[in-house]
């Protein structure tokens, strides 16, 4: 069979090489016109290592052993020793650049079958098979056709025709940095909760520090005039060491800046010879750090559904039964995390830190089994 797929993300990539693992035939259209070499930090869990193993994909990233939560002052409200998922799960939760899973896996796919400059525009199908339209007119026929295409899939939009993605109320700025004079212990990852903010930062490879602010504010706010880099100083001034450090360090040409959307979870994801994965099929917030992790679970268990059965529809019904109440669990997951984020009231903020203090690593590690194991 021969497979198309609509995106060169995380998602496509990873689900390319399953399908190829697979025995299918398979052509990418992205529609960037290359690999881009900006990108944000990922953490990948157990259940992400599992998958990359699987479509023997190997990564150059950071171990994490330790992840405390802190108030915006900087007092440690927990910290979970991270060395016991390892242990429970048979991985190390690890922090990578999404440029360096990306390349990694486009290394692993191959050049051939992969082209840039390409958007699919829409598809037409039938008992025969599967046709995608690209955006300089052209059109490749095809088995089947997968949407790894994220949040605004045009695929996904013409299979469910559900409309747009939810914006739930908060911007995200995002930046890696050199470490140098940035007082981050190794191996050490921070989650710093405010008052309808958070700050996040971990460890990468090469002495880097990725990190991301959040805000809560009306979608599409401008950039004051001192640029990105001045709406974060003035937003995170105040807020405890190494945070404004970060963001003082980093070039204001470095900074990404995106709205944060979802999408209520959908009830399916598959309609004849047509299929979604990743951010297309279910996009979460960064909050539950599983996005990648996901989109790569996806690749593996569509491809192994493939292979275990007689037709299309057969397959699809089967990597829908594996996949969608998993990953539509942690789109809810994830959405709950980013309101207790948001929350803006003193006392509430207090409650919600107290909480986060009394959980014992023994919770933290049977919520983990959720959707680790």
């Amino acid at each position: 069979m021969k497979a198309l797929i609509s995106g060169a993300g995380i998602a496509g990539l990873a689900t390319g090489i399953a399908l190829k693992q697979a025995g299918l035939d398979v052509e990418i259209f992205e529609r960037a016109p290359e690999l881009r070499e900006i990108g944000a930090g990922l953490m990948i869990w157990p259940n992400g290592a599992r998958s990359l193993q699987a479509l023997g994909v190997e990564i150059d990233a950071v171990t994490i052993q330790h992840m405390s939560v802190c108030t915006w002052r900087g007092r440690q409200v927990n910290n979970y020793p991270l060395e016991s998922v390892a242990a429970r799960f048979g991985f190390e939760p690890v922090f990578v650049h999404r440029v360096d899973l990306q390349a990694a896996l486009a290394r692993r796919f191959g050049t051939e079958g992969l082209h840039f400059d390409a958007v699919v525009s829409g598809f037409e199908q039938d008992g025969a098979g599967v046709q995608v339209m690209v955006r300089d007119g052209a059109a490749a026929a095809g088995d089947l056709l997968v949407g790894a295409d994220g949040l605004r899939s045009p695929v996904r939009r013409q299979l469910l025709e559900d409309g747009d993605p939810i914006y739930l109320g908060s911007t995200i700025w995002r930046g890696v940095v050199d470490s140098h004079g940035i007082p981050l212990p190794p191996g050490h990852g921070f989650d710093w909760v405010g008052r309808g903010s958070e700050f996040v930062a971990f460890p990468l490879r090469h002495d880097r520090v990725y990190w991301s602010g959040v805000i809560k504010q009306p979608r599409g706010d401008k950039r004051g005039p001192n640029g990105h880099k001045g709406d974060l100083l003035n937003s995170f001034s105040d807020w405890a060491q190494p945070i404004p450090a970060l963001v003082a360090a980093t070039e204001e040409a470095a900074i990404l800046r995106n709205d944060m959307y979802d999408r209520p979870p959908a009830r399916r994801w598959s309609d004849g010879r047509v299929t979604l994965v990743g951010d297309a099929a279910h996009p979460m917030t960064p909050n539950g750090g599983q996005g990648a992790c996901q989109a790569l679970e996806d690749a593996v268990a569509l491809a192994d559904s493939i292979r275990r059965s007689s037709s299309l529809s057969e397959a699809f019904g089967l990597y829908e039964d594996r996949r969608r109440r998993r990953a539509n669990r942690l789109v809810t997951m994830a959405r709950q995390a980013t309101r207790a984020a948001q929350i803006e009231s003193p006392l509430l903020c207090a409650l919600r830190d107290g909480v986060a203090g009394l959980m014992p690593s023994w919770l933290f590690l049977r919520v983990l089994d959720s959707y680790l194991a």
